[in-house]
Parts: structure tokens; sequence; C-alpha cells
């Protein structure tokens, strides 16, 4: 039962702000490659989703893990993201004699590992496109509205100069049980060795953040990517 109100109040703090935030969903699958095999997966993905006419506001991309620990399996990610219309379009458009043909390829150069869904709560610096590195912060949160409204105090003070968003895992969580993430983007390698907040009162609301949402949260690992394609 705490499980499932865990959850009834991920989605209820989800679909409540998603109206502002365009109702943007993703979709994000986990991919082990073989070694040796990332050129010839990234020239099957292209020739498939390349040669077909996306959904309006869909967007596919393909990311490589960068920093991760060494339980940390997948060594890309393929994120499909868009409005829910767009992304029940796009399953249509996967279907056919040529799809049959690119997962049978798929099989040769790779392995799924893991498919999850989720939504962003909050988005910020929405205009910041042009950050090729990106990484992710994961919890378990076990008070969603606190979680969110402590980040909101944080962010009030500090946040960094590229895209931001906390949001929901809302299917496909793994045993860990993480339910929130935070990702960020940077443009460059730098930015990426530079981040954190610079101020003694940016400090201050970072570690007021920490402090107070480990009383409510468990943090699950971080790990970076840089996007290889998006398709769009």
């Amino acid at each position: 039962m705490k499980k499932f109100l865990l959850i009834l109040s991920i989605i209820t703090l989800t679909f409540s702000s998603v109206s502002a935030q365009d109702q943007i969903i993703w979709n994000q699958v986990g991919i082990e490659v073989n070694d040796g095999y990332g050129s010839d997966l990234l020239d099957l993905l292209d020739s498939f989703y390349g040669s077909i006419e996306l959904p309006d506001g869909v967007s596919i991309s393909l990311t490589q893990v960068y920093h991760s620990d060494e339980n940390h399996r997948a060594t890309h990610y393929m994120t499909f993201a868009g409005t829910s219309s767009g992304l029940s379009e796009l399953r249509q458009l996967r279907s056919g004699p040529e799809y049959n043909d690119y997962t049978t390829n798929f099989s040769k150069y790779a392995k799924t590992i893991s498919n999850s869904i989720g939504s962003p709560v909050i988005r910020m610096n929405t205009d910041a496109t042009d950050g090729n590195i990106a990484q992710v912060w994961e919890w378990r949160v076990e008070d969603v509205f606190a979680f969110v409204d402590a980040f909101n105090r944080m962010t009030s003070v500090w946040s960094p100069d590229g895209y931001l968003s906390l949001g929901a895992i809302t299917g496909g969580q793994s045993v860990e049980g993480e339910s929130h993430y935070v990702y960020t983007t940077y443009s460059t390698y730098q930015e990426m060795l530079e981040f954190g907040p610079k101020t003694e009162k940016e400090q201050a609301a970072f570690f007021d953040f920490i402090k107070e949402t480990d009383a409510y949260s468990a943090f699950k690992g971080t790990f970076s990517m840089f996007n290889v394609k998006t398709w769009n």
C-alpha cells in the first residue's frame, strides 16, 4: 500500500504540473552495445529513424554513457520524447516489415536491458539547447511534495546555467526503487567538471537541500552521458 501511495502521489504531482510543461513524456530504453559495434548500431538507427517522418514535437536521441558506477550496465540510451499523442503515433510507425528488419539487425549489435517512462515536473532554462553533455541524479523519494518544495527553494538561489529539470520516473523502476531524477545539460566537458554552487549563499542553499531531503529520500546514484545523434 505504501508503494502504491508513493506512485499515486508521483502521478498526481506530475500531471497537475504537466499542463504548464506542454505535457512532455519520455520513454528511455537502456541498451548494452556489443564491443566494437557502436558505429554499426548508429548506422542501423539512422537507416530506420532517419527514413520515417516523425510526429510533430517528437524527438529521438541516442546517448552514450560516459561516467557511471561499476554496476551501471547500460552503455547507451535511446530516448523518445514528446506528447502522449505524438509518442503513440510514433509507436504505430514502429511496425511493419521495415521495423521487423530493424529489430532483427538490432539484436546483432546490442540488447535492451531496461525500459522506463516518466515526465518532467519542473523545467528550467528551456532555451539552453546547445548542451550535448548531460548528467542525471536519481533518488527514491518518500515525500514527493516536500522534495519538490525543497528543490524550488534551492533553485531560487542557485541553479546551473544549462537546461535543468526535476522529473518523475513513473514506470520501469529498478529494484532500487528510484522514483525521481534531476537532469541537467552542459555545453562543454569543462563546464561539467566545474559544476556546482560557487558563492557561500549558493553553497548554503545546495547543502540545505541535501540535508533536508535526506530525511525523506534515498540518493541512488548519478551518471553522465553525451549525445551521439538526435532525430527530430
